[in-house]
C-alpha cells in the first residue's frame, strides 16, 4: 500500500480535510501527515485485531519517509482490545496513563498528534482521548470498515459507553485529516458491508427527502449536533 499519488479529497467544514482513495496506508499517509499536520510524536492507536495486519508496514514507511526527510519525528503505538466493550472510561484511562507516563520520553505533550486506525468503536474512543489530553490535541480518523467511513470518522463525534448508555459522554473534536483508504472494504465481512450500506442508504433517503434544507444549511458542528446534516 501507498503508492498513491492524486486521491479524491472533499471538503468538510471549509476545507479538504476528507482524503479518498485506494492504497492510503502507508506512505501516502505518513508523507500528508508530515507536511500538512506536522508533529514530534504521532501516536497510533488500534485494536489488537488489526495491529499485526497494518501497524507493522506503517512504521516501516514512517521510518523510511522520516530518514529521507531528516524530519524530527517519532512515532508511538498502542494497541487495545478489539469490541464495544473497550468503548470505556477505563479503556480511556489505561490510554491516558500510557500517554502520561515517564517512559514516554521526551513526554507526550500539546502538538502531539493521534492517529485513529479502525471502526466506530477506535474513532469514538480514540477522539475521546484527543479531545481530552492536555485539553486537546489533533487527531486523524483512519477508518477501517464502511459505517465508519460514512458516519462516526465525520463530523467530529466522539464518546464512550457507560452503565447508563451508550455515548453518554463525549465531545464533538473534529480530525485534522480523515483519510478513508478504500482496500479496507476488502477485508469486511458480509454482514459489516451490509450495516454500512444501510447506513449508507439512510444518509442518501434523509438527503433526498430534505434536499432544499440540505443545501441551504450551513454544515458546522451546530448543525451536526441538530441533525440537520
Amino acid at each position: 500500500m501507498g503508492s498513491v499519488s492524486s486521491p479524491t479529497t472533499v471538503p468538510i467544514f471549509g476545507r479538504e480535510d476528507i482524503v479518498v482513495d485506494y492504497d492510503l496506508w502507508g506512505s501516502y499517509i505518513v508523507n500528508d501527515l508530515l507536511t500538512n499536520v506536522p508533529s514530534a510524536t504521532y501516536i497510533l492507536i488500534t485494536d489488537t485485531n488489526l495491529y499485526q495486519s497494518y501497524v507493522p508496514s506503517f512504521e516501516q514507511s514512517f521510518r523510511k519517509l522520516v530518514a529521507e526527510r531528516k524530519a524530527d519525528s517519532r512515532l508511538l503505538t498502542y494497541q487495545i482490545p478489539p469490541g464495544e466493550t473497550s468503548k470505556s472510561r477505563a479503556t480511556k484511562d489505561s490510554i491516558e496513563d500510557w500517554l502520561l507516563s515517564d517512559e514516554r520520553d521526551p513526554p507526550c505533550d500539546t502538538k502531539s498528534v493521534v492517529i485513529a486506525l479502525g471502526g466506530g468503536v477506535i474513532g469514538d474512543m480514540i477522539g475521546f482521548v484527543a479531545a481530552t489530553f492536555k485539553r486537546g490535541i489533533k487527531f486523524v480518523q483512519v477508518p477501517t470498515s464502511l459505517l465508519a467511513m460514512v458516519d462516526s470518522s465525520i463530523g467530529g463525534k466522539t464518546a464512550i459507553d457507560t452503565p447508563a448508555g451508550k455515548n453518554l459522554v463525549g465531545a464533538f473534536w473534529q480530525p485534522a485529516k480523515i483519510y478513508i483508504d478504500l482496500n479496507f472494504l476488502n477485508t469486511l465481512p458480509t454482514r459489516e458491508f451490509i450495516n454500512g450500506m444501510a447506513e449508507v442508504i439512510k444518509v442518501c433517503h434523509h438527503l433526498l427527502k430534505s434536499q432544499a434544507d440540505f443545501t441551504k444549511a450551513p454544515l458546522d458542528s451546530r448543525n451536526l449536533e441538530r441533525g440537520r446534516v
